[in-house]
């Protein structure tokens, strides 16, 4: 069974990802991350109001509440599917989501006016 375990972990990953990327600006809700939201949802069905707060919050105005409320709601999808949020995986995305920014922002800046 370990598929499955593997494709719950690739999930979250995804959608940790979004997280951290949301510090920066909207993030683009792919189907990629429609299919990880609806693939842990599978898992154990339950109040989808976490799920649709997550995507809600990834295209928020506010940068400051936008990755709040998105960190909020993945906390609750690890939270009901009964998995322990670990904090690797969260502090990996961020660094490499600082670099990408950084790596932009270089770029534009190069690029001028």
């Amino acid at each position: 069974m370990r598929f499955g375990v593997d494709l719950r972990e690739k999930a979250f990953l995804a959608l940790e990802e979004a997280v951290q990327e949301c510090r920066f600006g909207r993030v683009r809700q792919t189907y990629a991350l429609r299919f990880a939201l609806a693939y842990l949802w599978s898992l154990k069905r339950g109040d989808r109001g976490c799920y649709g707060n997550f995507w809600i919050a990834l295209v928020g105005d506010n940068d400051l509440h936008r990755f709040g409320n998105a960190d909020r709601a993945l906390t609750e999808i690890y939270r009901q599917l009964g998995v322990e949020r670990p904090e690797a995986p969260g502090w990996q995305m961020w660094h490499a989501a600082q670099a990408r920014h950084r790596r932009e922002q270089s770029i534009s800046d190069q690029a001028g006016p």
